[in-house]
């Protein structure tokens, strides 16, 4: 069995980097959608929760190439049981050695070995591992779908309210264009005015404007800041709501990659296997076939039953066979365009990966 505890290894880890990860995007999540309902907008904390964001787009792409790289590993173990099968079609060290005194006992032995020989339980460590990673990308989905509407109903509130604010702030300003001629027209007629009692009108109409300009003017400057504070808010929300759509993006990727793999590696296990036992047991017939006439009439009659049992049995193998092949071709179609996405996204991936020995150890 080759070994896989560092793969192991690697999976534990993961998996609490998951969770690690989960917890943070969780409490993003609660306080953008706190932010996003609170009654007024304040800034005390953008940095610091702009930074968490941050963090969760490195721990993102960071989780992302750890299970890439756990994938591509569990290609690598696949590729390693090949050692296996070669194993499976050659003589081992006491065989050949009985070989030396009898080719048959040997090639008895081989036999019998090979019958006996199971690659089940490779096959079920490999699946055991892809279950494990799919249940942890799937639970990592499921959560990242949730907070993603969440976010996003976040974000829709926060634009919703920067529009209101925008169309409020060109409001007052229009209102402080409109006033700054008329308290320019009141100044001058009361230049011109030698009335006193009309002067003194003037300047209660003046002084109106002036508090009414003044008031527009500190209320351009809080929504003003409003504005600027809200677009702020507006890039982080959007980055998060980004970051989580992305990942859930990842997420399928990996999903379909890592199920693609696993029902190939089922097929070509068991495809495999079945060839060469089918093999051996072909090579027995044709050794039992070559007895000549030594063999008596109840063994003829034996090996009639069994040549003919054979036949058939051989019959529904190209049946099956044929049938195979078609599964895997379609299969092959499938996990064709599974590697070209997963290429795509995580080519650094492979890159770092090839040129380490990643289940080493």
């Amino acid at each position: 069995m080759v070994e896989t505890k560092t793969l192991d290894k690697e999976i534990e880890k993961t998996r609490k980097l998951v969770i690690n990860m989960r917890d943070k995007i969780h409490s993003s999540s609660d306080l953008l959608e706190k932010i996003a309902k609170a009654d007024s907008f304040g800034d005390v904390n953008f940095d610091i929760e702009n930074a968490r964001i941050e963090d969760v787009l490195t721990q993102q792409k960071v989780m992302e190439s750890n299970i890439a790289d756990l994938i591509i590993g569990l290609e690598d173990v696949t590729d390693s049981f090949g050692a296996e099968f070669n194993n499976m079609k050659t003589f081992s060290v006491s065989e050949k050695l009985i070989g030396i005194f009898s080719k048959k006992k040997a090639q008895a032995m081989r036999n019998e070995r090979v019958r006996s020989t199971s690659l089940s339980s490779n096959l079920q460590d490999l699946l055991a591992k892809s279950d494990t990673i799919v249940g942890i990308l799937k639970d990592q989905k499921s959560v990242l779908k949730e907070r993603y509407g969440n976010s996003e109903d976040s974000l829709k509130t926060v634009i919703s309210r920067r529009e209101s604010v925008t169309t409020e702030l060109k409001s007052v300003q229009t209102r402080i264009e409109e006033l700054n001629p008329m308290l320019l027209d009141m100044e001058n007629r009361m230049a011109a005015s030698t009335n006193q009692a009309e002067r003194t009108k003037l300047e209660a109409e003046r002084s109106e404007l002036a508090t009414e300009y003044n008031q527009a003017q500190a209320t351009e400057q809080e929504l003003l800041a409003g504005s600027q504070t809200l677009e702020r808010y507006t890039s982080m929300f959007q980055t998060f709501v980004d970051s989580l759509n992305n990942q859930i993006a990842a997420q399928n990727t990996l999903i379909n990659k890592l199920s693609i793999d696993t029902e190939q590696r089922i097929v070509l296990y068991k495809a495999l296997e079945d060839s060469l036992k089918t093999a051996s047991q072909q090579e027995v017939a044709h050794q039992i076939n070559t007895m000549g006439t030594k063999v008596d009439t109840a063994a003829e009659e034996t090996m009639a039953g069994i040549g003919a049992a054979a036949q058939r049995h051989i019959a529904d193998l190209l049946e099956l066979h044929e049938s195979n092949m078609v599964n895997t071709a379609e299969i092959q179609r499938r996990k064709k365009l599974a590697d070209d996405a997963f290429a795509r996204r995580f080519s650094d991936v492979m890159e770092k990966h090839e040129a380490s020995n990643y289940t080493a150890g």
